[in-house]
């Protein structure tokens, strides 16, 4: 009898947790992996499990690595609801230029249905992505839930950028490409960095972050965190739209950031309560509430700079009437805004907030914007030297 493909990987991988890994072909379990998804993808009898595909091609993300993905869905009517329900996601990628493919490995959570939901009118999500040198690629996707029932997709990828971070022909972990924490001997001051978690470009319907979004938003952090000329940092990720905060750092490490990775693919852009409806359109209260907690921390945790990443297209109502407390004691701000050059940049919330506190908005488009924003932000955060 063949033994079933899930408890394989799961012991392969039993580390991954809800985390996409590039497994070490040079290892048992990566070998094991590698045996059972060739073993799985050469099966002509396999139970169609019937999903939705979008694929991602190449481009560069705002940390100027290729970043490639997809995105996945089916119907809730597919589940079984039972305890021992399992789901994961497998690929290999093919270079071109050499023989030996990569592997890559995620559990996929099963979420309960939300109470009262009819299972046909819910869709369960799935994405991800990886980082790609330049070259040509062929991507063999699989998605398969414990009824051994498969959901496949194989289509071809060619990645063409100057100055991609990876050599031609290589295959990363977007993990690989995230900040790897602060340097201990540099210098420099304490950054506040709050992050709006919203779609960076405007589509008509949003319900969740798109893996593209997700890798946007990540890439800049890790950026800012990396080449802002910080000794330490607190992140806050916000939901200005529900008025929510959905994680936060007093000191953000790589661990941290990490979990960040997770905790952005739950971001739901579903109803907003009545409770928050009440307060208005505006999210002024809810910002100056950040900022004061922020500003009155005790030294050493007192933020010296202020770094604010956010859509100018989703970011809110312009703010009026800011505190004058927090105008006289906020120190340096800045504002990265995701803009399209399509779209004029009325005035939004975060950026009528930065101005306030007599910062400056850096309108960012391009991974170029980006870097000759952190050169700036740099130079005003490194101590001058005599």
């Amino acid at each position: 009898m063949r033994p079933p493909f899930l408890p394989v990987l799961a012991v392969a991988v039993a580390a991954a947790a809800a985390a996409q890994v590039r497994v070490d072909p040079a290892s048992n379990e990566g070998r094991r992996l590698a045996e059972a998804f060739d073993r799985e993808w050469s099966r002509k009898d396999a139970s169609r499990l019937p999903c939705q595909m979008t694929r991602y091609q190449p481009q560069l993300d705002y940390g100027l690595r290729l970043w490639a993905g997809y995105g996945a869905s089916l119907s809730a009517a597919e589940l079984t609801g039972r305890p021992d329900e399992r789901m994961a996601v497998t690929f290999r990628i093919t270079p071109q230029n050499r023989s030996s493919p990569v592997y890559f490995y995620q559990n996929v959570p099963v979420p309960p249905l939300p109470a009262g939901a009819s299972p046909g009118k819910v869709r369960l999500e799935i994405g991800g992505g990886f980082l790609l040198g330049e070259g040509r690629y062929r991507v063999d996707w699989m998605l398969m839930h414990t009824s051994q029932r498969v959901c496949r997709s194989s289509w071809n990828l060619k990645a063409r950028a100057r100055g991609a971070m990876l050599p031609p022909g290589r295959a990363e972990a977007v993990d690989a490409a995230l900040w790897h924490g602060f340097d201990p001997s540099a210098g420099g001051g304490r950054a506040a960095i709050f992050l709006h978690a919203s779609p960076v470009r405007p589509r008509r319907y949003v319900t969740h972050l798109s893996p593209w979004d997700r890798q946007i938003l990540l890439s800049t952090v890790s950026s800012v965190l990396r080449e802002g000329g910080f000794r330490s940092a607190s992140l806050t990720v916000v939901d200005l739209q529900h008025r929510r905060t959905v994680f936060h750092a007093d000191d953000i490490d790589p661990r941290g950031l990490r979990r960040l990775a997770r905790q952005l693919t739950q971001v739901d852009y579903g109803a907003i309560s009545l409770e928050t409806l009440a307060q208005g359109s505006s999210p002024r209260g809810f910002l100056e509430e950040l900022l004061k907690a922020e500003l009155m921390a005790p030294q050493p945790q007192r933020a010296s700079a202020l770094v604010f990443i956010g859509s100018r297209w989703r970011g809110g109502p312009k703010l009026d009437g800011l505190s004058p407390a927090l105008k006289e004691s906020a120190p340096k701000s800045w504002l990265l805004a995701f803009s399209t050059p399509q779209t004029l940049s009325e005035p939004d919330s975060l950026s009528s907030l930065v101005k306030s506190l007599g910062g400056k908005v850096f309108s960012i488009y391009r991974p170029q914007d980006l870097a000759a924003a952190l050169r700036e932000l740099a130079a005003g955060r490194t101590p001058r030297t005599p």
